[in-house]
């Protein structure tokens, strides 16, 4: 559209609205806008907190209930000497396993860690038989199996984690 074509658009136009909106239009429209809008219902944190609190108060009641059970089994003084003995070594080992983790070593200490639950789970079984049926030298001689296979493992998964540490290190000084 050329510059004359608009000037005669505008002159033909008699009919302009310069009148200004009534006092408190703004207001009125403002108001009329939160009307449409829907109300936001409140979060009710003291009914969520108390559910929570509650929650957590029954998962560790379960919790404690499930460990005092399994806990409660009454070994031999020999037997409890030489489960002291071998649980005090399995704990330093792992205690020196975690030391030992870096970032190339996470996933063979992670997999080393879920294989130890499932030999504690198997330990955790025998100890429910002499509970039930009480102490018997086959299940004594598994539960002693069981904690020196522990023991035999985490050795090794050391022995390995060493090894990729011993590399790691000879990978960076290459680089350096």
């Amino acid at each position: 559209m050329s510059t004359n074509n608009l000037n005669q658009l505008f002159e033909n136009q008699n009919n302009w609205d310069f009148e200004e909106p009534n006092l408190g239009h703004e207001k009125r429209f403002l108001d009329k806008l939160k009307k449409q809008q829907p109300k936001k219902k409140k979060f009710n944190w003291l009914s969520m907190s108390i559910a929570a609190s509650l929650l957590l108060g029954f998962g560790i009641l379960i919790f404690n209930d499930n460990n005092n059970q399994t806990e409660e089994v009454a070994f031999s003084p020999q037997v409890q000497e030489t489960h002291d003995y071998f649980s005090s070594v399995i704990n330093n080992e792992l205690a020196t396993l975690k030391k030992q983790e870096t970032p190339q070593s996470k996933a063979l200490i992670n997999d080393a860690m879920n294989e130890m639950e499932s030999l504690e789970k198997d330990y955790q079984n025998l100890k429910d038989e002499i509970a039930k049926n009480g102490e018997n030298k086959q299940i004594v001689f598994a539960m002693i199996t069981n904690m020196q296979t522990r023991i035999s493992f985490i050795k090794s998964v050391l022995e390995q984690v060493e090894d990729i540490n011993k590399l790691n290190k000879i990978e960076d000084e290459k680089h350096i």
